[in-house]
């Protein structure tokens, strides 16, 4: 059996007989480091129990024992009639440094794009003169209302229209932030237990949502472009599924990006099976000339989820969610269930900011810093290995000289920079490229990512070959 990378994918047999010890542990010990080191994965059969006992030339009461025992920790799970597998371990739900604080100060964090030492806005001079005016907070300390004031969705509608949305304030709800929309839309278009779908590699916020909430993630084949027509008309066909969510711009992590014929032909497939699509277009705003979003294309098929976190910042905890007329009380009963409503004083701070003359210069100030660190890789990385465009935030980087996700990362963070492997957006298990995910706005400044792009080259070059192998055999 040769695995994706041409390396023989039952090499850690080999290993058994260098580790001291009981017979079954040793087993156990050998699969466990083919796991870390990436050459087993989620979804590899190991071999019969008595093929295996054949081979190492041990009885098959002690293979019998290892795989009790894997089976037992969780690491590899047995279906009657089919083999033994490895198992999916459980995943985080984001990058480690979102929640652990600890690493040094010398290290170059691009596992996200805004760690502890992310650089300050390039306009920030300008946010804070808008926020610093003065408000009236009576009657926003207030009122309660779910959907939003109706002075910050008209607002939200006008800030809407920039990006081909031409609709009514009534059609619009205030979030907080891009998550809470996408929780939102996962609540009031589907049921626990339901499948939805989504890209075969997505953001691991949409992951979180749909296992917390019950629902099941189904991949969908994508390309260069993004979702793949003939693969989601498949999936609607054999699952029944009437939910999808996508990110049709600057996909996360792979920065696809529908063009707009891909984009008719994605809804075509959704009229046929009717189904219902979420669009999350929280990087919109970044391409000069935008392809116009599904809910523009079909309002009535469409729930359009987007915030001000990247243009602004995340600590801006302010989204838009734009509705079809028929899903706004699911929604509503969705929004009262979890935060009731946005705070008003916050979406005062992003209604005025939205209708102020100076966010074009804040937008025009990122797009300038992305670009300019987008140079940066294209001299720092080998190019065959990237996938990305000149106004994304990220970098996906595919892995040469036989490095796996997971090892690569450990590497790279031994090294003194984060990163995000692909096992962190997959979905399912089918999906066995390897590649991380780079997030340029992470570094304080350019030569802090000047640094950190260099050593991620230098351990790219490197063959972890004799790395792996000499783990295993220890």
């Amino acid at each position: 059996m040769v695995d994706s990378r041409g390396t023989d994918a039952i090499a850690w047999e080999t290993a058994v007989a260098a580790i001291a010890g009981p017979r079954y542990r040793a087993i156990v010990q050998a699969v466990e480091t083919a796991v870390e080191t990436g050459y087993l994965r989620p979804g590899d059969r190991l071999p019969p129990q008595r093929d295996l006992a054949r081979r190492l030339g041990v009885n098959l009461g002690t293979v019998g024992q290892a795989y009790a025992t894997m089976q037992e920790s969780g690491l590899v799970s047995g279906e009657v009639g089919r083999g033994t597998f490895i198992a999916r371990p459980e995943r985080a739900d984001g990058p480690r440094s979102l929640w652990d604080h600890s690493a040094p100060e010398t290290f170059v964090d691009l596992s996200h794009n805004f760690p502890d030492r992310a650089p300050l806005h390039p306009a920030v001079a300008d946010i804070v003169r808008e926020a610093a005016a003065a408000m009236d907070l009576g009657p926003l300390l207030a009122r309660q209302i779910d959907a939003g004031l109706p002075a910050h969705r008209q607002a939200a509608a006008a800030w809407l229209a920039r990006f081909g949305l031409d609709r009514p304030a009534v059609d619009v709800m205030i979030t907080c932030g891009g998550q809470h929309g996408l929780a939102l839309a996962m609540a009031a278009l589907s049921q626990p237990g339901d499948s939805v779908l989504t890209e075969e590699l997505t953001f691991y916020g949409l992951r979180s949502a749909a296992g917390m909430m019950g629902r099941t993630l189904l991949g969908v084949r994508m390309d260069r472009q993004g979702l793949m027509p003939e693969y989601l008309d498949i999936a609607c066909r054999r699952t029944g599924a009437k939910v999808l969510f996508c990110t049709p711009t600057l996909h996360n992590p792979t920065t696809a990006t529908m063009p707009a014929g891909r984009r008719r032909e994605i809804l075509e497939v959704a009229r046929r099976h009717d189904l219902m699509i979420v669009e999350d277009d929280v990087w919109g705003f970044m391409p000069e000339t935008p392809e116009l979003p599904f809910a523009a294309l079909d309002p009535e098929r469409s729930v359009y989820v987007t915030s001000l976190s990247k243009i602004v910042g995340p600590g801006l905890r302010i989204g838009m969610l734009c509705m079809p007329r028929h899903a706004a009380p699911a929604l509503g009963v969705a929004l009262r269930a979890t935060t009731l409503m946005a705070s008003p004083l916050t979406a005062e701070w992003a209604a005025r900011l939205v209708a102020s003359p100076i966010m074009d210069g804040v937008i025009g100030s990122v797009r300038r810093e992305i670009g300019a660190r987008q140079g940066i890789v294209g001299a720092c990385l080998p190019e065959p290995s990237l996938i990305t465009r000149p106004d994304s935030f990220n970098v996906w980087m595919k892995l040469t000289n036989g490095w796996s996700a997971e090892t690569f990362t450990r590497a790279a963070e031994a090294a003194g920079v984060g990163v995000t492997p692909c096992s962190m957006f997959e979905v399912g298990i089918r999906n066995r490229s390897d590649a991380v995910r780079i997030c340029l706005n992470g570094a304080p400044d350019r030569a802090a990512l000047t640094w950190a792009l260099r050593r991620l080259a230098g351990t790219l070059a490197q063959s972890s070959t004799g790395c792996v192998r000499g783990r295993a055999l220890r």
